[in-house]
């Protein structure tokens, strides 16, 4: 049986000119955890953290990650038409029903 894909997403990448670079990536493992995964480079890292360069992972185990998923749709939405209007602007397939 194929293993599921890793699934990796920009959240955030800076570049103030040739002097700095701060980046932000979320990775869906192919073990179910998600990971936060940064960089940053530049004169006010190497002020702060003594290198001019930063790593850092902050990892959320599978069995926790659909609580994170839950929390994240209670702080971001509202009522359900908000959330179709988010999933069609993404491009995410979705379904409904009612009776």
């Amino acid at each position: 049986m194929p293993q599921p894909a890793e699934h990796r997403m920009s959240i955030y990448d800076d570049r103030i000119g040739d002097k700095a670079h701060y980046e932000l990536t979320a990775i869906v493992k192919d073990t179910g955890d998600l990971v936060l995964e940064g960089y940053d480079i530049g004169p006010t890292v190497e002020k702060c953290k003594g290198d001019i360069d930063y790593e850092y992972w902050r990892t959320v185990k599978a069995e926790h990650v659909p609580l994170v998923l839950l929390h994240l749709i209670k702080d971001r939405f509202k009522d359900e038409s908000e959330f179709r209007a988010w999933l069609e602007q993404k491009g995410i397939p979705s379904s409904f029903t009612s009776y």
